[in-house]
């Protein structure tokens, strides 16, 4: 352990959030020495993040003003949560309210979690985008002559691929809109041109330490069901990506531009974008950790994990160090890297079979489970991240040997409902990489 992560030892950090998302947090945060209070939105303990806790709170995440009357109550130096938006805009208000060290102001909070927002930020900065509509174009036959189908319509403050509808009408658009408008809080809806580039999402992420921006990865993430769009969530995520030389080329310094204008100082942030023709459109920023836990790609990569930063900046320490910031490498062609989904149709799971002989593969270096047998995935989670069984991180020296792992994976594994029906039905077409 080194000896910046010495310097939470001995350190009380509130983690806002329950679930398994906060899993591996409070495991990292315990690893560095921290003593870790879980609290939560359900009043109940059997939460899995808290059976590991040091101490459990009953204070509701978006209790601020109990939130900060037990910070005060037991001396807690810091506050944090895993991706969750729901709780990062409850820390980022506990953490405004009472002082306490956050990466983030509520307006730069605002700016970079709501789509709209960002898009015009993006516009002001020459950072390229999607044409966008407004739902008046759909409501009137004849109005939307100029629209280019298909679009996409979504919740500007949606998170977790929920509320996503991909439409080729003009009635489909108007269907949609109603559902995006159930999982926007602030009831707003994006409506954009559907760049149609066969499924593939170009991400790439950021280091922010006193106002200086380091892009340390990037990568290409291919959604699910490129095919009938019902299905947006990402199935495969590979590196090294294939539009890093036009990223450097078109838009690092315009994005560096777009941070400063927001006034970010430090953190860790990542865009999505859409290639398409030679060109990058970016749609969606987070300025947070990620759902899809890159630090498992970047830790075996190059020793970077952005989890560890933001705990540490959290609790007074400086968000990454010299000797991190030298460690970054974007272009190294000599390892490829990837993470497998593994996406579910609906129904309960009776059996899971292959799992264990696939742990024991050398190019499996992780793998995060979400389901167990006896659990169900319902339709209500179907096309967002609660559809993945779970996820594995695979390490392999060429792009050749990691298809055909991700080839081997997908035959092994078998899960069957209680039907004794095929569960694993959407698997990833390794095509598309080669």
């Amino acid at each position: 352990m080194s000896n910046i992560e010495k310097e939470l030892t001995g350190k009380k950090l509130l983690i806002l959030g329950g679930t398994s998302a906060s899993l591996d947090l409070v495991k990292l945060a315990q690893s560095m020495g921290a003593y870790v209070i879980v609290t939560d939105e359900a009043d109940t303990e059997q939460r899995v993040s808290k059976q590991i806790a040091d101490e459990v709170a009953m204070v509701s995440t978006n209790d601020i003003e109990g939130l900060a009357k037990l910070v005060k109550e037991k001396n807690i130096d810091g506050a944090f949560c895993g991706p969750s938006e729901f709780n990062l805009k409850n820390v980022i208000d506990l953490c405004n309210k009472i002082n306490l060290t956050c990466y983030a102001t509520p307006e730069q909070w605002e700016m970079c979690s709501n789509k709209e927002v960002f898009k015009r930020f993006c516009r002001e900065n020459n950072v390229p985008t999607a044409p966008e509509y407004e739902i008046d174009e759909f409501l009137e036959e004849g109005k939307d002559e100029k629209v280019e189908y298909p679009v996409i319509v979504k919740p500007v403050d949606g998170c977790s691929s929920k509320g996503i509808s991909i439409c080729r009408n003009r009635e489909e658009v108007q269907k949609a809109y109603e559902f995006a408008l159930s999982f926007s809080e602030s009831k707003n809806v994006v409506i954009e041109q559907y760049i149609d580039n066969g499924g593939v999402i170009f991400s790439f992420r950021y280091i922010l330490k006193d106002g200086n921006y380091y892009p340390y990865l990037a990568f290409d993430t291919y959604i699910a069901d490129p095919i009938n769009k019902k299905c947006l969530i990402s199935a495969f995520t590979y590196y090294p990506s294939n539009y890093i030389n036009t990223f450097f080329a078109e838009i690092n310094d315009n994005v560096k531009t777009l941070f400063k204008n927001m006034g970010l100082k430090n953190g860790v942030a990542f865009i999505q974008a859409i290639p398409y023709k030679g060109k990058i459109y970016c749609h969606e920023m987070g300025f947070r950790l990620s759902g899809g836990m890159i630090y498992k790609i970047t830790e075996p990569l190059m020793d970077i994990n952005d989890m560890k930063m933001m705990l540490r900046f959290a609790l007074g320490g400086e968000i990454a160090t010299e000797e991190e910031l030298n460690r970054i490498n974007l272009q190294n062609q000599n390892i490829a890297i990837a993470q497998l989904m593994i996406p579910l149709e609906c129904g309960t799971i009776d059996s899971i079979q292959g799992l264990d002989e696939i742990l024991m593969m050398p190019n499996v270096i992780d793998f995060l489970q979400y389901y167990k047998e006896g659990d169900t995935i319902t339709p209500e989670v179907y096309g967002s991240l609660g559809q993945h069984f779970g996820r594995f991180t695979l390490k392999c020296d060429s792009k050749e040997e990691m298809l055909k792992t991700v080839k081997d994976i997908q035959k092994i594994l078998v899960i069957k409902n209680i039907n004794k029906e095929e569960m694993y039905k959407m698997k990833f077409d390794i095509s598309r990489v080669e």
